[in-house]
């Protein structure tokens, strides 16, 4: 029997910005645990350039959606109920071995009908698998301030996060070494996956 399918929605200024269908491994009162294997189609911004800035001449408030699929890992997103990040697990999508922690700093996760949304807080942060880690996207935290979308506090207690999980280290995560079901289908969007 197959697990059930969430989308997972990134919701900006009220419109979608990015959705994804995620194959749903775990649910908690405490955390939610969501796959994305190769091959998933999903809907991200076009992009030629920063996810903020004036390189597209955009101030980060409109954007189209295009076609996207997942070609280059798998991910397994663990978020727990009420934190401003989530943990995430990379592995290749060639020979299936593992890349890498990511933590994406993030609105804390909430129920829609299409499944769970948030937002992106556009800083990150890479960790290899030897443990050492490194910033993602500082320079376009700037330019989000610069813009008016985050206050200077707001970057600030963006990056107070992010600096919260690099001193937990809160990996390994216990997950490594788990793998999908093989039987599992690719998720796919429903045809309410825009509907805010």
């Amino acid at each position: 029997m197959s697990p059930p399918v969430a989308v997972l929605r990134y919701i900006r200024y009220g419109q979608v910005r990015r959705a994804t269908p995620h194959v749903v491994v775990e649910e908690s009162g405490e955390a939610v645990v969501l796959h994305v294997p190769v091959g998933t189609p999903a809907k991200f911004p076009t992009s030629d350039g920063p996810a903020v800035g004036p390189i597209r001449g955009q101030t980060d408030r409109t954007w189209t959606l295009r076609d996207h699929v997942w070609e280059r890992y798998r991910v397994l997103r663990l978020i727990r109920w009420g934190a401003g990040h989530s943990l995430e697990l990379f592995w290749h999508a060639e020979d299936d071995a593992f890349a890498g922690w990511y933590v994406n700093l993030q609105e804390p996760l909430r129920r829609s009908p299409a499944g769970f949304d948030t937002d992106d807080l556009v800083l990150d942060v890479w960790v290899e698998p030897d443990g050492t880690w490194q910033w993602k996207d500082a320079d376009e935290l700037e330019i989000a301030v610069a813009l008016g979308r985050f206050t200077p506090d707001e970057a600030r207690a963006i990056r107070a996060e992010g600096e919260r999980v690099i001193a937990a280290r809160p990996w390994p995560t216990g997950w490594e070494e788990w793998t999908p079901d093989p039987s599992w289908p690719v998720p796919r969007l429903p045809e309410t996956w825009d509907v805010v």
